[in-house]
């Protein structure tokens, strides 16, 4: 994010921010279909949950497109993007949506889901570290790198087939291991661009 230093930390009513209000929204009404646990409410959970996916793009490019991109709204999706995975991914494992790869990864599915909610939970972590101390100076917040936005769209899509129960079960443990690595990696990358935020 470019001057993020000099922007105001201010919310608006704007498209982009009404689209991610929207995927926070779906977070909740997946996250009660999930608690539900019958077929028909897991398999609306994972079509919306394909929903906010795709909503993560649409609100990114309306801010890029209507001049509309902010600091509040950056910060915003980043918390509503968290809130759509970490949810979902805690319940389905309760849910026990993760069984069909047991066998396929030792102590299944937990390596995958500690990392991935650690990221998560650094990344929230982050974000409201960052919001505490610019209240005294303005510090500018590190903008994701190219790896964890990759990272993310290998995230989303080992969600929706665990959610979904699509595909062979190989597939499943494939892209949870892929998750696991690219998060690791992109949890480093951005930990070493943007660990000030802790620091500074």
């Amino acid at each position: 994010m470019n001057n993020s230093s000099e922007q105001l930390l201010s919310w608006s009513w704007n498209a982009p921010n009404v689209v991610t209000i929207t995927r926070v929204v779906l977070a909740v009404v997946i996250a009660w279909l999930l608690l539900q646990g019958g077929a028909t409410e897991v398999l609306l959970a994972g079509i919306l949950l394909i929903v906010g996916w795709v909503t993560d793009g649409i609100d990114g490019l309306l801010a890029r497109k209507m001049g509309q991109s902010t600091l509040a709204g950056a910060l915003f999706d980043l918390v509503a993007d968290r809130m759509l995975m970490t949810p979902t991914l805690i319940l389905a494992i309760a849910g026990g949506l993760w069984s069909r790869t047991a066998g396929l990864m030792p102590f299944n599915p937990y390596p995958y889901a500690i990392v991935v909610i650690a990221a998560d939970l650094a990344v929230l972590a982050g974000v409201f570290t960052f919001i505490w101390k610019r209240r005294r100076r303005a510090i500018e917040f590190p903008a994701p790198t190219l790896i964890a936005r990759i990272t993310y769209s290998v995230q989303m899509p080992t969600l929706v087939v665990g959610v979904l129960g699509i595909g062979p079960d190989m597939l499943l443990a494939a892209l949870m291991y892929l998750t696991i690595i690219l998060t690791l990696v992109a949890s480093y990358s951005y930990l070493r661009k943007g660990g000030y935020v802790f620091t500074c």
